[in-house]
Parts: structure tokens; C-alpha cells; sequence
């Protein structure tokens, strides 16, 4: 071989194994991005953390009322979502957490008189005290407060007719010093808990009936009262900008899910890195009602207190949950979802007439047809102690009474896979970028 062709051989070869070396490359560059679309192990993989034995968990299965439709309603759905079905853009796998539930403490009566005081009361002058609750009344002011002993959650109310007279003598204040009176209030008692706190509150204008019940006001101007409902969230997924393929994860749950992530950046080992939070809404049995609610009114002259004296009713249940998540659970799709809904399993929660009183009791309605316009999740949280705060579906829509008037109605479905829960698995910890790198 001549040296001509020598050379000729040896750049022939090492091109082929540049080309050899780079289709490698991309081999494996692309074996490692496809499956590594959430590449952090704990969203990728359910570790079914919260207790060691699936049967633990199972125990804690979700069983939600429901509410009545009349005789001959019919279970027809017809799905009409912007893309003409259910798109199956929702996470696969999110947080579970665990209730934080008290136990009754040794200084609950102790305790039970300081909020009393604060509402208003004689702090000595306990009514009635039990093993399950204490009870104050003023009878100058015309209201009544029971406190249950075990987790200080309470009712304080006044008398319809005081809350009448009120609003002859001065006007409602707006909705947003209504929030704000209620906020106020919640922040004088110390019971205003972190995950309520940044909720946008719901508003509502009541009229108080002559029997001291509630109804939708029918104009602002005719209303008694305001009612603010407060709002709870809580994250689904939290991704740490220091873990490698974060910024993959971040962008890839993004487009999932329509509510952008919360931001903050706090520092860990002296290094700042950014955390991306996706919450959604903590819900209840009723989806139009809330755990913490206040009533705002006119001004009461004989309260010389600036917040207290626009206070009127609150209904204050609230469960404490664990700041982290105790583990992660896969989810069924929403299309099964809507499937046993359809099947008769799901749970009515919501369905009252467009822009009707959904402020009065429930009363059963006859349904020809149920259209579907949106599924999403929710976190669940019921008026009675649960263990586990677990994530359900929300099928909503417009409904079609009998007499061919609309309305609306939301029906839960729990969204745990609880077929295929397993035993606590212990999943490896994600990989850290490197010091330099913390912030995509």
C-alpha cells in the first residue's frame, strides 16, 4: 500500500468513526431525554409514601356525599369542551399530605376564653362547658358563641333581628373592605392560617329572612350582609430549580396545567435557588361553600372595636395540614373518572339553577341532560376530621333541567388509582446541580 493510499484509508476511517461517535451520541441523548420528561424521582415514580402498607392507606379511601337528583333524572352526558373531548393534560402523579389533627389539650378551656373574649365576651361566663364544647352568650349584643373543645373550631352568631336593624341605620361597607373586615378578624383571633391567606375570597350578598335564615340577595342594595368565603390551595407538585432536569420538568408541567406556578426563591446551604409551585384549590362537600367563612354587615354603633364591629357571624372549621407532602399517589385518568360518574358512582356536589340562590338548602332537581365543559383537581376536605388531604376530579358544566331551564353543577370523583396503590417505596434522591447552577 503506497502512503497515498495509506492516508487515503485513514481518513476514510476516521470519518466513519466521527459518524459512528456521533449517531452514538444522539442515541443516547435521545434514550435519556424521552422518559426523563419529569426526572425527578418522586413525580415520576409514586412512592405511596403516607403509610408502609398499602392497606393503611386503603383504610382512608375517600367517601364523599352526595346530593339528590329528583325521581326520573336522567345520567346523560354529552362532553362539550373547547376541543370536543377530555384532554388528558392533567399530572399523572401529585402530592398526598397528612392532617395535622389536634388532640384536645389540657389548656383548651383556657384557650377557648381567649378567642371568647376577643368576639366579645365575658370570659368567665361559660353557659354551658362539656367534654365537647363551650358556650357563651351576650345578651346585650344579642350573640352566641360555641367553641368545640378539642380543636378550638367555633361558631359565633347574632340574632337576625339585631343584624337587621343594623343595616337601617348604615350602609353595607364594599366588598373589598368586606375582606378586609373579615380578614381582620381571622388575624385578631391569630386564626388566620398561611394556606387561607392568599386565597382571592369569594363574596356573596345575603338577605336575612324573619327567621333568622340565609338567601342570595337579590341586589347589593338589598342585601343584610356580606359573605366572604375564604379560600384554601395547596401545591400538587413543587420542583426545586438546584435539581438537575428541573427546568425540563417546570416547562413540561407548564403546558400541563393551566394555573401558572407560584415563584419564590429562598436560599438552601447559603445558595438562592428558585421553587416553582403548582397548587390548586382545596374543596369542600358543597363546592360553593368554604370552611372558614364571615359575615360582614353595617356598622354596629354599640361595638366600639373597628373590626369587630362589622362582624356578625363566622363559621370557623379549619383542619391543619402538614406543611410537606407525606408522599405521592398516581392518579386514574379523568376519562375513567367521567366514566364512573356516568356509571352512577361519582358524587353530586354542586347543581342549582344559572345564576340561582345557591345559598338556600339544596333542594332535589329533575336533570334530562349534563353537559361537560371542563375536568380538573381539587384537593378534598370535608366538615368532619380526615387523615389524608387527597386530590379528587371536578367534572363541571351546564346542566338541563326537565323544564328545559339550565344550570349548574360540578360532580367529584376521588383521583387516586387506589388499584394499584402499593406498599411505601423508598425512591433514590434526585440529582443536585452543581453549586454554580442553581438558577435556570
Amino acid at each position: 500500500m503506497t502512503l497515498t493510499e495509506a492516508a487515503f484509508w485513514t481518513k476514510r476511517f476516521g470519518v466513519i468513526a466521527l459518524g459512528a461517535f456521533f449517531i452514538f451520541t444522539v442515541i443516547v441523548l435521545i434514550l435519556t431525554l424521552q422518559g426523563g420528561e419529569i426526572a425527578i424521582p418522586k413525580y415520576q415514580t409514586a412512592n405511596y409514601a403516607c403509610t408502609q402498607t398499602r392497606d393503611e392507606f386503603l383504610e382512608h379511601k375517600l367517601e364523599i356525599p352526595s346530593l339528590q337528583l329528583a325521581q326520573g333524572s336522567e345520567m346523560l352526558f354529552q362532553i362539550d369542551t373547547d376541543t370536543g373531548k377530555i384532554e388528558d393534560s392533567l399530572p399523572d402523579i401529585i402530592n398526598v399530605y397528612r392532617f395535622n389533627n389536634p388532640t384536645q389539650s389540657i389548656t383548651s378551656q383556657a384557650d377557648a376564653k381567649v378567642i371568647a373574649q376577643k368576639l366579645g365576651f365575658n370570659p368567665d361566663t361559660i353557659m354551658r362547658r362539656s367534654a365537647e364544647s363551650y358556650v357563651w352568650v351576650n345578651n346585650e349584643l344579642d350573640t352566641t358563641l360555641e367553641i368545640q373543645a378539642k380543636n378550638l373550631n367555633f361558631r359565633f352568631k347574632t340574632d337576625a333581628a339585631r343584624i337587621r336593624e343594623a343595616v337601617k341605620e348604615s350602609a353595607l361597607p364594599s366588598e373589598q373592605e368586606a375582606k378586609n373586615y373579615a380578614a381582620g378578624i381571622l388575624r385578631t383571633l391569630g386564626m388566620y392560617p398561611e394556606d387561607y391567606s392568599k386565597g382571592d375570597h369569594r363574596t356573596t350578598y345575603i338577605k336575612v329572612n324573619p327567621d333568622g335564615s340565609f338567601r342570595k340577595a337579590s341586589a347589593p342594595a338589598d342585601a343584610d350582609l356580606i359573605k366572604v368565603d375564604f379560600v384554601r390551595s395547596k401545591s400538587m407538585i413543587t420542583i426545586e430549580s438546584n435539581i438537575v432536569g428541573a427546568e425540563r420538568v417546570v416547562q413540561t408541567l407548564s403546558r400541563k396545567i393551566e394555573e401558572p406556578p407560584i415563584i419564590e426563591t429562598p436560599t438552601v446551604n447559603d445558595k438562592q435557588i428558585e421553587v416553582y409551585t403548582f397548587n390548586t384549590l382545596v374543596s369542600f362537600p358543597q363546592t360553593q361553600r368554604s370552611n372558614i367563612t364571615v359575615y360582614v354587615g353595617a356598622a354596629n354603633g354599640e361595638i366600639q372595636d373597628s373590626t369587630m364591629k362589622y362582624i356578625y357571624q363566622i363559621d370557623y372549621t379549619f383542619w391543619p395540614i402538614e406543611v410537606e407532602a407525606c408522599g405521592t399517589y398516581e392518579l386514574i385518568s379523568p376519562q375513567l373518572a367521567i366514566e364512573k360518574i356516568q356509571n352512577g358512582q361519582g358524587s353530586l356536589v354542586y347543581l342549582y339553577e344559572t345564576n340561582g340562590d345557591d345559598v338556600v338548602e339544596y333542594t332535589p332537581k329533575k336533570v334530562k341532560k349534563f353537559h361537560i365543559f371542563d375536568v380538573f383537581i381539587v384537593y378534598y376536605e370535608d366538615r368532619t376530621e380526615l387523615e389524608y388531604l387527597q386530590p379528587v376530579y371536578v367534572v363541571s358544566g351546564e346542566a338541563i333541567f326537565d323544564n328545559d331551564t339550565k344550570g349548574l353543577f360540578d360532580f367529584f370523583y376521588p383521583a387516586i388509582n387506589y388499584d394499584i396503590v402499593q406498599n411505601k417505596i423508598e425512591l433514590p434522591q434526585p440529582e443536585i446541580k452543581p453549586e454554580s447552577n442553581t438558577i435556570f
